[in-house]
């Protein structure tokens, strides 16, 4: 079974609006609302190619509420750690002249919820099963939270993928996670500094899957393609041109693609294409749609994964 973790979900309100004019009354064209948050795009995106896979996460109030009847329209499965504080969202403005993110910040989680986290895993994870961590956490919790939770999800036996920035993802790979999905900012961020040739991506990869023991490194690069990097081999897959409406979901949709098809026993090169495909199929949809199934298969066959090393 593939579970994913979400320890701060949100939800994503897009506004369409024509301009943003100081001290005037903007009239929206359009509110679309999405369930968000880098686990539960995971596992929509799994839901969306066919797979299986259960949601876990802290929600509350009447936005938590309103996101669990968005997944239950979706089929996704869940089992929702309720919590007294209200579900953070996001507010996102599409104007003629681009987008404005506003991030709200989410309300601090008490020590016993965090606990309450860890009981659930215990109940639900076998060993050989597979758990997505990624993600930011609430307010006032300790990087170290995703140490523990990666450390004890392996001793549980599970392969576990990781998906943080900064010194969340410096953390978790204290817990010695299977995979890491950074993105190139995100890598740079981990090593301390700027890479630009192939050369100095795959060295600093293998030094970080050295130290920390990793099976694996999946690294995004935006429109120019993205790495997987073992100890044993280095594949490259190209990004494919297609019309973009919203880079947003890219990541995620990328990493649900290739946990969903390594679950099912595919080989590294499939489910990096796979992977791929699911990336720039998202790239395809406005707002935080994500994939849809019918784009990624017919992007399936576009796809080449190079083997570096």
């Amino acid at each position: 079974m593939i579970f994913t973790l979400t320890m701060n979900p949100c939800l994503d309100r897009y506004i369409y609006v024509d301009d943003l004019i100081v001290d005037d009354t903007i009239r929206a064209k359009k509110i679309v609302d999405y369930p968000a948050g880098k686990g539960i795009d995971v596992s929509r995106v799994i839901r969306e190619l066919g797979g299986v896979s259960i949601a876990i996460a802290l929600v509350g109030g009447d936005t938590g509420r309103k996101l669990e009847e968005m997944l239950d329209k979706e089929g996704v499965i869940y089992s929702s750690i309720r919590v007294p504080q209200e579900t953070r969202m996001n507010i996102i403005l599409e104007s003629n002249k681009g987008q404005y993110r506003i991030s709200m910040p989410g309300e601090k989680i008490s020590v016993k919820k965090l606990q309450v986290v860890l009981e659930v895993l215990q109940a639900l994870v076998r060993e050989k099963d597979v758990v997505v961590v990624s993600g930011s956490l609430p307010k006032g919790v300790a990087a170290e939270f995703y140490t523990g939770i990666i450390f004890t999800l392996k001793q549980w036996g599970a392969t576990v993928y990781f998906d943080a920035d900064g010194d969340k993802l410096k953390a978790g790979l204290i817990g010695q996670p299977d995979y890491i999905k950074p993105n190139l900012h995100e890598f740079q961020r981990l090593i301390g500094k700027h890479v630009s040739t192939r050369e100095e991506i795959i060295s600093e990869a293998k030094k970080i899957i050295d130290i920390h023991e990793l099976q694996g490194i999946l690294l995004t690069l935006g429109g120019e393609g993205a790495y997987l990097i073992t100890k044993e081999k280095v594949l490259f897959t190209k990004t494919i041109k297609v019309n973009v409406k919203s880079a947003v979901g890219a990541g995620d949709s990328f990493l649900a693609g290739f946990v969903f098809k390594k679950a099912e026993d595919a080989s590294d090169e499939e489910a990096l294409r796979w992977a791929n495909a699911a990336g720039t199929a998202a790239v395809m949809t406005p707002g935080t749609r994500l994939c849809r199934k019918a784009d990624v298969e017919r992007l399936i066959d576009r796809i080449e994964v190079e083997r570096i090393e």
